[in-house]
This record gives structure tokens, C-alpha cells and sequence, in this order.
């Protein structure tokens, strides 16, 4: 059942927040829930005004990117902020080593694309990955053996208990596989506005990843490492504008050693890789196996050419793909007794209210 939403505060509103607004455009499933009140930023003095005014009236925020890794489930009560902070600027380069700072609001893509322009290596497995800069280090997002966290420097926030910028070393950020503080004992304290990249102009390509090297053709570049990541996505992953989606909706599960002798036995075809001690599965493969690919549910389904990816083809809601969602977990755990992990973010993710982090 969807919430009522509809009561209006008017005392000192920005002119620039919105009432009622549907979040469709905004999530990538497109499911229709509304906001309570909406607000696009784009620049930091907008976003202090909007918190600040939220703060006063004692309103939950919620903050949202490009909307690529979300899974909403209601509508949001409250101010939702669109994070549409934009620009690029190198701040150091020696020795080869550039520092890059990019504001949390651009296109995750597009920064990778400048980057390899720029003949800068480091992102380039990271092509066609939707979504903004800023949510790379909340997910930790990572492809082809290289993850988020191995090219950021610091992440600059908006602390909302004091109300003033900081910037966090990358270190302290608590990153984990598909994970970081920002996701977790952070949540509700920090807006992220501005992302700190460490980056190189001396080749550091890795191509031992999920078969990468034989995408290539011809001479392996930079440039070439970039076009064959995007190749591969364009043909496993259905684009968002056409078939709405959130990308990977699974985690690929970490289990130990022991438990994935014993699943090799049963079946040696299982696709793994050493991580550490344990070993990662790829978890399109269990789903797959498992006979959900390309399966239909409702107005919802997985996608035919990648069993990873849930989508959308005519709900309005979330209802249909939880189903789905619950009913793929059971039959992966009775088949191969490996629990999936979700990948989006769920909304509402609310950050509280000033008074109520102190």
C-alpha cells in the first residue's frame, strides 16, 4: 500500500523544490511511486539551502544519483535530492600520476570515457556501468577485476550533523566487496559531492578477468580495453531507455573453501574465482542453472541474455519483482543452499533529520 504523501509544507520553501513529483524518471525500473517533495542540485550552495530547509522542518532526506542501482518500494516521504552536481578538474599530476576530482553528480560513463581520452588508465574496466559518480563508492562498484575502490583517492562530503564539506581518504571508507561505510554505519550522515581519483598515465591494464584478453581485437590499448568492456555490456545487458532495469540485481556470493569443494563435486561445471581464502560464484550462472533465465513473471522478468539482470516490461510498482526476486533466492538456495544478496540500493534509504544523528 502506497503512503499518503500529500500533506504540504510551505514555510521557507526553496523555489526550486517540487511537491508530488513521480520518481519514475528517476529510478531506472521506472516504477511511478512520488516524493513527497523533489529537489535537482546542482550546485553545493543549492544543496546546503535545500538540506538546511529540510532540517527546519524536520523532513527525512533522500538522495538519489542517476537512479541506475535503486530498488523503490514505495513512495518517499520527505525530500528526495537529485544529486546533479557537475564538473571535472585535475588538481595534481606527477610522475605520471594524475589526482582527479569529479563532482558527484556526473554521468559515471562519461567520466570514464573522459578518462580514457585523457589517456588516463585505471577505469577503463569500469566503462557503461550506469549510474553517477558519486554512487561509485557507496556500491564500490567494480567489473573485470578492478573495483571502485583501487582508484580513489578521497571522497568529499556534506556532513550533515555540522552542516559543513570534509573530505574522507578512501582508507577510512570501510570499502568491501559491493559495499562502504556510505552504505552502511554512514548511512544518513554524509551526501557525497565530490569524488577524489587516483589515476595513471602509465598502462596498468587488467585483462585476467572473466575472459576480457579474448574480447579484444587487435593491438591491446587503452582505447581498445574501453571498447571491449562497452562491446560486452551492450550485448549481455539491456539498456535502461529501452528495457527499464537496475543492471546486476544479484551479488555474486563469497563462500568458503570448504563449501565450494563440496559444490564442485556435485557440479564441476560451477563458475568460480579465488577470492582470498574463498571463492566468489558468479551468481548469473546459479540463477541460470537453476532455470530463471529469460523467465517471465507478471509484468516483470530476467533478462534473456544475462540471468543476472531483472527487469521491468510493465509494472508500476515494485510488487511483482520482489516475488520474483524471493522466488529466484529460494530455488538457488534449495538447488546449491548459497543465499543471493541483493544489489540495488532499496529506497526509502532515509538520512535523518539534524537532530536526530547528533
Amino acid at each position: 500500500m502506497m503512503m499518503d504523501i500529500s500533506e504540504e509544507i510551505t514555510v521557507n520553501r526553496p523555489h526550486f523544490v517540487q511537491q508530488n513529483v513521480s520518481l519514475s524518471p528517476f529510478n531506472t525500473f521506472k516504477f511511478s511511486y512520488q516524493a513527497q517533495y523533489l529537489a535537482m542540485v546542482d550546485t553545493i550552495d543549492s544543496l546546503k539551502m535545500v538540506v538546511n530547509w529540510a532540517h527546519q522542518q524536520h523532513l527525512p532526506i533522500t538522495v538519489i544519483g542517476g537512479g541506475s542501482n535503486l530498488l523503490i518500494r514505495n513512495n518517499i516521504v520527505g525530500l528526495v535530492i537529485v544529486n546533479r552536481l557537475m564538473g571535472k578538474k585535475c588538481v595534481v599530476e606527477e610522475g605520471g600520476v594524475v589526482l582527479l576530482q569529479v563532482a558527484a553528480g556526473e554521468n559515471w560513463h562519461e567520466f570514464v570515457r573522459y578518462a580514457v581520452h585523457k589517456g588516463l588508465f585505471g577505469v577503463e574496466n569500469l566503462a557503461l556501468i550506469p549510474g553517477t559518480v558519486g554512487a561509485a563508492p557507496v556500491q564500490n562498484i567494480g567489473a573485470y577485476g578492478v573495483e571502485a575502490k583501487d582508484v580513489i583517492e578521497r571522497v568529499q562530503v556534506l556532513d550533515l550533523l555540522h552542516d559543513k564539506l570534509q573530505w574522507i581518504l578512501a582508507k577510512d571508507c570501510g570499502f568491501g566487496y559491493r559495499d562502504s561505510h556510505f552504505k552502511g554505519k554512514w548511512k544518513g550522515r554524509y551526501l557525497i559531492t565530490t569524488v577524489e581519483f587516483k589515476l595513471t598515465r602509465i598502462s596498468t591494464l587488467v585483462l585476467s578477468y572473466g575472459g576480457l584478453a579474448n574480447q579484444i581485437k587487435g593491438e591491446v590499448t587503452l582505447s581498445a580495453v574501453f571498447e571491449a568492456v562497452c562491446d560486452v555490456r551492450r550485448h549481455k545487458l539491456p539498456d535502461p531507455s529501452v528495457i527499464a532495469n537496475a543492471g546486476s540485481f544479484f551479488k555474486n556470493p563469497i563462500i568458503c573453501a570448504e563449501q565450494h569443494r563440496r559444490l564442485k563435486q556435485i557440479f564441476p561445471a560451477l563458475v568460480s574465482f579465488p577470492v582470498g581464502d574463498d571463492y566468489k560464484l558468479a551468481a548469473g550462472w546459479l540463477i541460470d542453472q537453476a532455470g530463471w533465465k529469460g523467465v517471465r513473471h507478471q509484468g516483470v522478468g530476467v533478462y534473456d541474455k544475462q540471468a543476472l539482470v531483472l527487469v521491468n516490461y510493465s509494472e508500476q510498482n515494485a510488487v511483482a519483482l520482489l516475488a520474483l526476486e524471493s522466488l529466484i533466492k529460494q530455488s538457488v538456495f534449495e538447488r546449491y543452499g548459497v543465499y543471493l544478496e541483493r544489489e540495488p540500493v532499496e529506497l526509502p534509504t532515509v538520512l535523518s533529520a539534524k537532530e536526530e544523528l547528533s
